[in-house]
């Protein structure tokens, strides 16, 4: 089968490690930064696993005494500038080569190899270029790795679970990440993929594409991703969106990976975050009040497990951050925002953190007066 990745963030590359290590499909992935292309053609991509079976030192993460303050404790002992280049120079868990007719530097080169099924692994603002200009012109699957709230019915989804940051080919991951598949249905109007005049809506799979899902599962390298199938993937892109909305934005303001949100002094925030979300999702319709799978204790719960099992990752939104990109909080609280004020439920906290958010970060704390 031939494979096909669009995107060489941490969810691309690590979807090419799972291919490339499975051995048994035929990749084909669209890189568009040439000193990304360039460096995986000459060195490889290098994949260094982040430790998710150890407790984390929450002591890494706490601020120093304000009544007893060093010089040394105002500059953390590694920044996520510091993480980024260090990533670049430590020695990998092991490296993949790759030939260039797996790498691709332009869409129509990618399009002309016509994948029996492709991912795109692109940030929220080029998802719907890439489908205009790439995968409208595809004859296979593609799916669309999201997430967040800004998906349309009609694609093919995957949630990827699972931490990592990048610096160049160099990749840091979460061993054992996981891809969850398939297509939204879903009572709320926006989300259905079909709306006839009456009833409900009808997800629809051909066999064809059913039996080529499977398939993945035993093409991709387990121990770097593993693959699951929902047919209806609504309630997980959903849950994920909820989640991605209270730990990226928190991390990324405490300049901390996201084990630092562990700490107590963290909860209430976290918590404060989380009851806003479900309250916008009930009152808009998206969940029923009485989903347990969206009570504030199971998506606490989750919020706690996560943050844990990447405690030393640092995520995407915090990276964006640090090097001064466009991050993807409107796409995720901002928009929640919106559908707040179209309902009149107020949102203090959310609102609060995606002003502060606006701010650069100060990597380097002042020198002690």
């Amino acid at each position: 089968m031939r494979i096909g990745v669009i995107g060489a963030g941490p969810v691309g590359m690590a979807l090419a490690a799972a291919l490339k290590r499975g051995g048994r499909a035929e990749l084909r992935w669209y890189v568009r930064n040439p000193a990304v292309r360039n460096e995986l053609l000459e060195k490889g991509m290098a994949i260094s696993w982040q430790d998710s079976d150890i407790e984390p030192d929450l002591k890494a993460f706490a601020p120093a005494d304000p009544d007893n303050i060093r010089a040394e404790d105002l500059t953390p002992a590694t920044t996520p500038g510091e993480a980024l280049l260090n990533l670049r120079d430590a020695k990998p868990d092991f490296v993949l080569r790759f030939e260039e007719e797996e790498v691709l530097p332009e869409a129509g080169a990618f399009v002309s190899a016509q994948p029996d099924v492709s991912f795109s692994c692109t940030k929220a603002e080029s998802l719907f270029l890439v489908r205009s200009r790439v995968a409208s012109r595809l004859k296979g699957l593609c799916f669309f790795v999201v997430n967040g709230f800004w998906v349309h019915p009609g694609l093919d989804l995957g949630v990827m679970f699972g931490g990592g940051f990048s610096q160049g080919a160099h990749v840091s991951l979460i061993q054992e990440g996981r891809l969850v598949l398939g297509r939204v249905k879903s009572p709320h109007a926006e989300f259905m993929t079909v709306q006839p005049e009456k009833g409900a809506g009808t997800l629809i799979y051909r066999l064809e594409e059913l039996e080529m899902i499977e398939e993945l599962s035993e093409l991709l390298d387990g121990e770097v991703l593993r693959v699951e199938v929902q047919p209806d993937i609504y309630a997980t892109m959903l849950r994920k969106a909820a989640l991605n909305c209270v730990v990226n934005p928190l991390a990324a303001l405490s300049v901390h990976p996201n084990g630092g949100l562990l700490l107590d002094s963290a909860r209430p925030v976290a918590t404060a975050l989380a009851k806003e979300i479900v309250d916008v999702l009930v009152a808009a319709s998206f969940i029923k009040e009485s989903d347990e799978g969206f009570s504030l204790e199971s998506l606490m719960s989750d919020f706690e497990r996560i943050c844990r099992d990447t405690a030393e990752n640092y995520n995407s939104m915090l990276i964006d951050r640090v090097k001064g990109r466009r991050g993807e909080m409107r796409h995720l609280n901002g928009l929640l925002l919106g559908i707040a004020q179209r309902y009149g439920i107020p949102m203090p906290v959310n609102s609060t953190i995606c002003a502060l958010l606006q701010i650069p970060p100060v990597e380097q704390a002042m020198p002690v007066v």
